[in-house]
């Protein structure tokens, strides 16, 4: 007989030819002296969840902050929620420095010492880039601290912070690119 409060664990295989990767169904009986019982989904494991959809330049850029922010995003998913805010505050910095280092490569020593804000103020010249990832670092800073200095904002809008400035950064990535593989000079002659 079973009680409230045990559970059943079933494997399964995954039907995509794809995949075919083994899985456990956990469930509990929810009509406890019911024949047949019946049985309630409470999950599955092993969780793989998906990485987080960064630009390639952007991961290019900074592969340590493309883990990191992996990282506190599965995190996340596995209901650490204390941890997430504290990785998404680390990918920002790996993010902001490795930016930061590759628009002043002869401050990147300094730019490696600077505390994230000043990093930031000193070496960040895009408004966008530079207005989002300040508001990213002080809710991440918020996630680490005892003490909250927005208490109207929480880690749903750090991950929105953080978004954009990813977005932004490949915004100057991108147009960089082009201006240097399209140069203006090219074009006037060919019409």
């Amino acid at each position: 007989m079973l009680s409230p409060d045990s559970h059943v664990e079933e494997a399964f295989q995954c039907t995509n030819a794809k995949c075919g990767g083994l899985f456990i169904g956990i469930y509990r009986p929810s009509n406890i002296g019911v024949n047949p019982p019946r049985y309630q989904f409470l999950g599955s494991t092993p969780l793989e969840p998906r990485k987080p959809e960064v630009p390639q330049s952007v991961s290019e850029l900074s592969p340590v902050f493309f883990e990191t922010y992996s990282q506190a995003l599965v995190g996340e998913s596995l209901g650490l929620t204390q941890l997430t805010g504290i990785g998404l505050r680390k990918a920002l910095e790996f993010l902001v420095k490795d930016f930061a280092s590759k628009e002043n490569p002869s401050a990147q020593a300094e730019i490696a010492q600077k505390a994230l804000g000043r990093c930031i103020n000193d070496y960040i010249a895009d408004p966008n880039v530079k207005g989002m990832a300040k508001r990213a670092a002080w809710l991440g800073n918020d996630e680490t601290h005892y003490l909250r200095k927005w208490d109207n904002k929480d880690i749903s809008d750090l991950k929105i912070l953080l978004k954009l400035t990813i977005n932004g950064i490949e915004n100057v990535l991108l147009t960089k690119k082009f201006i240097a593989e399209m140069p203006e000079g090219k074009s006037e002659g060919a019409r």
